[in-house]
């Protein structure tokens, strides 16, 4: 195991790519991707084209803050309610997402990490040659993979 993050590629630690990350179309309705975070342990949903290519990410808090700057134009609950449907339902993921941060399978962990910090992210999308999805990389997994190796090293 290698504990170096400049030599050490996305390759190298496959078996920490989260393959169960949350995915949509990115023509899907905020009130579909709203009803996917609320029924996962996920703050974010990667969206795809119709080629399955990455081409954005939405984060819940994205989508409440969509919610509350209606809302607070809104005098009271009986136009707030309507509000709040209109914005689940004619907003859609590429409405509001953000560019996608990614990496691939033969980028050094080193430039992970550092893309993670630049970008104040706890997760990083990774793409096959074709920005296709794979799966997600967190921090703390590269932390645990990098901690295991220095111990491993060490002994």
């Amino acid at each position: 195991m290698k504990a170096n993050l400049e030599k050490t590629t996305v390759k190298d630690i496959s078996y920490l790519i989260n393959s169960s990350c949350l995915r949509a179309n990115s023509g899907v309705s905020l009130e579909k991707l709203a009803s996917m975070l609320c029924s996962s342990d996920r703050y974010k949903v990667y969206l795809e084209n119709t080629d399955s290519q990455l081409v954005g990410v939405i984060q819940a808090k994205q989508i409440a803050t969509k919610i509350l700057e209606l809302s607070r134009q809104k005098a009271d609950e009986e136009e707030m309610l309507p509000a709040i449907a209109y914005v689940l339902n004619f907003f859609h993921g590429h409405d509001l997402a953000e560019p996608p941060v990614y990496v691939r399978a033969a980028t050094p962990l080193k430039q992970v990490v550092e893309l993670m910090q630049l970008n104040s992210i706890r997760e990083i999308a990774v793409v096959d040659e074709k920005l296709h999805l794979i799966g997600t990389l967190e921090a703390k997994n590269i932390l645990s993979h990098y901690l295991k190796a220095k111990t491993e090293t060490e002994l």
